[in-house]
């Protein structure tokens, strides 16, 4: 049987052997092949939403072995695709975190890349393009690739992944890009088309955002999104009718009168109502209609065109094994501008019910 990364009790995880999950008439079956590791993963395991039963993890790149009678795409057994999962819901939805050897996934919400890319690095890109992209075309309705604008834009944390995602499709479509993040990233976010970057420790980063900008800035990103952040993203923003997307719903700022906030949520581009964080979210069936036409716009044009690429990799060994490992160390703050990626075929141990226990790192 297939193995996965269960949560058990007291925040325990443990790899274990499950039956192969059913995949529906629109859906794929994917053997799991490399995962990356992000925020929520270890978030959900900490604050206990991932409850006894439930496999986090979002991000994976597999191969196709099984495909349902509806499944839209063309998709035939063997091809390579990555996408994203809703990881860490109760085992009672169905549904399988990445941090398993198989998954299931509707075809729409996956997508194809070029063979000159390995399967390990681009499995950095699905959750965070997604993100980056319902903020910038989907909630602020700038107009999608190949299409130009002339605007400026700014990325509050350009390192992150979701800032260097943001970075490069606001260039795609001409903006002039700035960005803040420590004075090691600015090169490295340079190459990645951001035309200033600044250091967000700066005391006097709000005005020179502002001069860069010639004192005419409506658009941000601000993927920190506490309440310092974004109290300087919004001092940044000059226009009458601002736009500010945020990255944690969960957590208020008082925004000014100027700037109209858009709270971006990645799991809305499942189509499902979900209650997440102590809140009710409705299911938006447009989110999750942007979502399949992005992943379209991927596979056929931001990828073969060089236009997007992976966050840069540090691979932990061990597959699911070191798991705990890349817990830790993103709970300590040392992972920077690079997505943590664990190769599955290197698991071992699952037969002897090897214990990977997270209670001393997450309490």
């Amino acid at each position: 049987m297939p193995i996965a990364l269960v949560v058990r009790e007291q925040k325990k995880l443990v790899v274990e052997e499950l039956p192969f999950p059913k995949y529906g008439s629109k859906e794929l079956l994917i053997k799991v092949t490399h995962v990356a590791q992000n925020p929520t993963d270890w978030k959900h395991v900490h604050f206990g939403l991932a409850k006894p039963g439930s496999i986090v993890g979002c991000d994976f790149s597999g191969i196709v072995v099984k495909v349902g009678k509806e499944a839209v795409g063309n998709y035939r057994k063997g091809e390579r695709v990555a996408g994203c999962v809703h990881g860490g819901l109760g085992h009672e939805f169905g549904i399988r975190g990445a941090f398993s050897e198989y998954v299931t996934q509707e075809a729409l919400l996956v997508f194809r890349y070029p063979s000159t890319m390995s399967p390990e690095v681009v499995v950095t890109l699905p959750l965070a393009s997604i993100t980056a992209a319902l903020g910038i075309f989907h909630e602020m309705g700038l107009p999608l690739p190949p299409a130009k604008i002339e605007a400026n834009f700014l990325v509050w944390s350009g390192s992150t992944s979701v800032g260097q995602c943001a970075i490069q499709l606001a260039k795609s479509i001409g903006c002039f890009f700035i960005t803040t993040a420590s004075p090691a990233r600015h090169d490295y976010l340079k190459g990645l088309g951001a035309d200033v970057c600044f250091d967000y420790k700066d005391p006097y980063v709000v005005p020179k955002i502002k001069q860069a900008a010639k004192d005419n800035l409506a658009y941000a990103f601000d993927c920190i999104s506490e309440m310092e952040a974004t109290r300087q993203v919004c001092a940044a923003l000059t226009d009458s009718n601002s736009q500010l997307c945020t990255v944690l719903p969960f957590i208020t700022s008082e925004i000014p009168a100027h700037v109209k906030e858009h709270r971006v949520l990645m799991y809305t581009i499942f189509g499902n109502e979900r209650n997440l964080f102590g809140q009710l979210y409705k299911a938006k069936p447009e989110d999750k209609e942007f979502a399949e036409k992005f992943y379209k716009l991927i596979s056929n044009f931001l990828l073969p065109e060089g236009l997007l690429k992976p966050n840069r990799v540090t691979k932990i060994s061990g597959g699911l094994n070191g798991v705990e490992q890349g817990f830790k160390r993103m709970m300590q703050n040392k992972v920077a501008a690079e997505k943590l990626v664990y190769t599955l075929a290197e698991t071992t141990g699952w037969n002897n019910c090897h214990w990977i226990c997270c209670r001393n790192i997450c309490s």
